[in-house]
């Protein structure tokens, strides 16, 4: 037996509603003959009459009733599959899986899901936080669609899309208790033998400001608060007399409202060393993967969060990509990459 076609099966339940060839065509938008023709198709396939007709009626028989039934099942299957089909296409539906790092997750991440959710309702992100060597482990393992990191300490490699999306300055917070807050014009060496609390930062960006920081009797820069949770970092420095490494962006709130001051270093705000506490965002993704309208659409948008909100990209780093929405007929032209590819 032939499976009956979604078209047969449409016709079978106009017909099954109207009980009048004429009509039943006219919904089907087809002619009375070709309505015919279509249930005569169907008759045959199963074998058996679906419906006893006479000059001045249509009845349906009790396997036409069966068949009806099932064929309303699959038509409303098939109808439910069609608008979802439409919604993955323009990205109003779909799952997208993000990771972030400890900065990302409280600079560009935020207004970007606001507005998704506001155009975009029925899409769902899970959100994985962590330092980018774990994030790149799920990427690889293609769990992840995406991830926001600093990217000063990450090699790309063959497999790997790193795309620039912009710098934001770091700096030195401490409560408005500390004993450095209401001095001016510091100096690195005076913060030598300070306690501070930071991210996990790389080990060649820690020697450095230990150089700059370091006295003549050896202190210099240790972290003795490190994590990944910078709301954390933030509340302890609140509290106590540890010094913040952070950024504006992330401690808007505290700043506004005096909970925590920052510091200004004058050798920081020299050309030369003001590129060291420069934190360098990127958006990283496995080349040739395809990704969901639902990841494209949170992409762009966490792009155009990072062009209003960061410094623009080091020279020589890629420039962001700018898409147009996703289309099912095009895929996104890939960027190149921003971190040299390994010999």
């Amino acid at each position: 037996m032939d499976i009956p076609t979604l078209r047969q099966l449409q016709q079978l339940v106009f017909l099954a509603d109207e009980r009048h060839f004429a009509k039943a065509a006219k919904r089907a938008n087809v002619t009375q003959s070709a309505l015919s023709r279509s249930l005569q198709t169907l008759e045959d396939a199963v074998g058996m009459r679906l419906f006893d007709r006479s000059s001045r009626s249509v009845e349906i028989t009790p396997v036409g009733e069966r068949l009806v039934a099932h064929a309303q099942t699959l038509l409303s299957s098939a109808a439910d599959l069609g608008r979802e089909m439409r919604m993955l296409r323009s990205g109003d539906a779909g799952e997208v899986a993000v990771g972030v790092g400890a900065f990302t997750a409280l600079t560009l991440l935020p207004e970007a899901l606001a507005r998704l959710y506001a155009e975009h309702p029925s899409v769902r992100v899970t959100l994985v936080q962590d330092n980018w060597r774990a994030l790149m482990h799920l990427l690889q393992q293609g769990k992840l669609d995406f991830f926001l990191a600093h990217t000063s300490d990450i090699r790309g490699d063959d497999g790997l899309q790193v795309e620039a999306l912009g710098n934001q300055p770091g700096h030195f917070y401490c409560r408005p208790a500390h004993p450095l807050a209401g001095r001016s014009a510091l100096s690195a060496r005076d913060l030598a033998g300070q306690r501070f609390a930071s991210v996990i930062i790389p080990e060649d960006f820690s020697k450095r400001l230990n150089q700059l920081i370091a006295s003549d009797d050896g202190n210099g820069f240790a972290v003795t608060l490190q994590s990944e949770n910078v709301s954390l970092l933030t509340q302890v420095a609140i509290r106590s007399d540890l010094l913040l490494l952070a950024g504006d962006a992330v401690l808007t709130s505290e700043l506004a409202s005096g909970q925590l001051v920052r510091l200004d270093v004058k050798e920081l705000e020299e050309p030369r060393i003001s590129g060291l506490l420069m934190a360098q965002f990127g958006m990283l993704t496995l080349k040739g993967r395809t990704l969901s309208p639902a990841a494209m659409v949170l992409m762009d948008m966490v792009r155009a969060e990072a062009g209003r909100t960061l410094m623009p990209p080091r020279a020589g780093a890629a420039p962001p990509r700018r898409k147009t929405r996703p289309s099912s007929r095009t895929k996104p032209k890939p960027a190149r990459s921003a971190i040299k590819r390994r010999a």
